[in-house]
């Protein structure tokens, strides 16, 4: 079985009503292979982000890692 990069990916952040909202992000959600994909955005104030993941068509794949930081 091959696994692959996901066709694509988005970031949200949960809103002071419970909504799910996309960040402003600064750049390209990337999905280059075997590397950091890294996307920058506009600080949010949060109790909370999302992984939102479209997989290819037909085959496995998924995240290894996944890294926030900030100020």
């Amino acid at each position: 079985m091959r696994f692959w990069v996901p066709a694509s990916w988005k970031v949200l952040y949960r809103d002071s009503d419970g909504n799910w909202k996309p960040v402003d992000a600064e750049g390209k959600f990337g999905v280059a292979m075997d590397k950091f994909n890294a996307v920058e955005f506009a600080p949010v104030e949060t109790n909370g982000l999302r992984l939102e993941v479209k997989l290819q068509d037909e085959f496995s794949g998924g995240i290894l890692e996944w890294r926030v930081g900030g100020d």
